[in-house]
């Protein structure tokens, strides 16, 4: 079956965390798409390459915002430099985000007050502005959370609470802007087959063993759905969380044992 094409020639979206992964396989499917594409990351050479890259591929504009989401400040001028740059965007992709393995009794309040300003309060502060800044009705925001908001996992309290207030966000979002056209949704990868999962974990071949479908999920998969969710066909869909994750969290396992 061939792939689905789609159109995004007239459209502009902003990726946060746009230079590896999912945020960058997101960023070069609306880039073949045509869109006007701004990605930020905190590196500023990490953040020149990918633009460099993304300017390749399609017709559309492309701007590189160097921004660390930790950073209260840095979220307002991001949105703002790329008002100034491509006017506001169309669509919203909150993909950055900060995580790692904590147990719940060394999970101390510094940590948690990071994850939770990069996976929450950035997103909501990047919506409100995206909302504030749209002239007319329409426009879609993709919020990028996890499938352990679905099942979740030891080690992950700060990861996973901050992804679940994602999607509370998300369906409270929907709920209110949906009267000005607003779309928005989230999407919930499993185990995606990026070079950090080989680079930070030990235990890949477990966790491939956790996936029913024995294979990882590709990163371009997961920009599809995004994809999906931000098109015209998905104009009746609000609200919702879809998860991308190859059947993982249907029976709950993080890993085989």
């Amino acid at each position: 079956m061939p792939p689905v094409r789609y159109d995004f020639s007239d459209s502009s979206v902003l990726i946060t965390g746009g230079t590896q992964g999912i945020g960058l396989a997101v960023a070069e499917a609306f880039a073949r798409a045509g869109a006007s594409v701004a990605i930020c990351a905190r590196t500023e050479s990490d953040v020149a390459e990918a633009a460099a890259a993304l300017d390749q591929l399609g017709s559309g504009a492309v701007q590189g915002v160097t921004a660390d989401l930790a950073e209260p400040d840095d979220v307002g001028r991001l949105f703002d430099d790329v008002v100034a740059n491509l006017g506001a965007p169309d669509i919203l992709v909150n993909n950055a985000a900060a995580q790692g393995n904590f147990p719940f009794p060394e999970m101390d309040l510094e940590r948690w007050r990071w994850m939770s300003q990069v996976n929450l309060e950035a997103p909501f502060e990047l919506s409100r502005r995206f909302v504030l800044a749209q002239e007319g009705p329409g426009g879609a925001i993709v919020n990028v959370v996890t499938n352990q908001v679905i099942r979740h996992a030891k080690g992950r309290v700060g990861y996973g609470s901050s992804k679940v207030g994602l999607v509370g966000l998300t369906r409270t979002m929907a709920l209110e802007l949906a009267h000005r056209g607003i779309r928005v949704n989230a999407i919930a990868p499993g185990f995606v087959d990026v070079p950090r999962i080989y680079r930070e974990f030990d235990d890949v071949d477990d966790r491939l063993a956790a996936m029913p479908s024995g294979r990882f999920v590709t990163p371009d998969e997961v920009a599809q759905a995004v994809l999906f969710l931000s098109s015209d066909a998905a104009s009746a869909i609000s609200g919702v969380v879809l998860p991308v994750d190859g059947g993982h969290a249907l029976d709950g396992t993080w890993v085989r044992d």
